[in-house]
This record gives C-alpha cells, sequence and structure tokens, in this order.
C-alpha cells in the first residue's frame, strides 16, 4: 500500500513538473506575440499620423492655390 502511494505520488510530480514546463513555454510564446501585436500596433499609429499630416498638408496646398488662381 505505502509503495503504491509513492508510485502514484512520484507520477503526479511529473505531471507536476510537465505541466510547469510546458506553462512556462507557453508563457515564452506569449511574450513574443504580445511584442509583436505591440509593433504592429505602434506602427499603425505612426502611419495614421502621417496620413493626417499628408492630408493636412494637400488640403492647405489645395486651398491656397484656388486662393492663387482668384
Amino acid at each position: 500500500m505505502n509503495e503504491e502511494l509513492l508510485l502514484a505520488l512520484g507520477r503526479l510530480e511529473g505531471k507536476v513538473d510537465s505541466l510547469i514546463t510546458s506553462l512556462a513555454v507557453h508563457d515564452e510564446e506569449l511574450q513574443r506575440l504580445d511584442n509583436r501585436v505591440r509593433q504592429l500596433e505602434q506602427s499603425r499609429s505612426w502611419m495614421l499620423g502621417a496620413a493626417a499630416v499628408i492630408g493636412a498638408a494637400v488640403s492647405f496646398l489645395i486651398q491656397f492655390f484656388k486662393m492663387e488662381s482668384s
């Protein structure tokens, strides 16, 4: 009976160690994905800002040339 409990305890320890290792791998993958998403969000924000500046500049130029031709 005592040997069976020790054997079962050993199997449980092995499974817990396996789960801890698997969790560490998943944490690393999650961190990599989080970094990728953050980079994509930042680049998108930069592009939207640049598009707004270009749009404002084009609008200003159009208005400027309209006034010149009048």
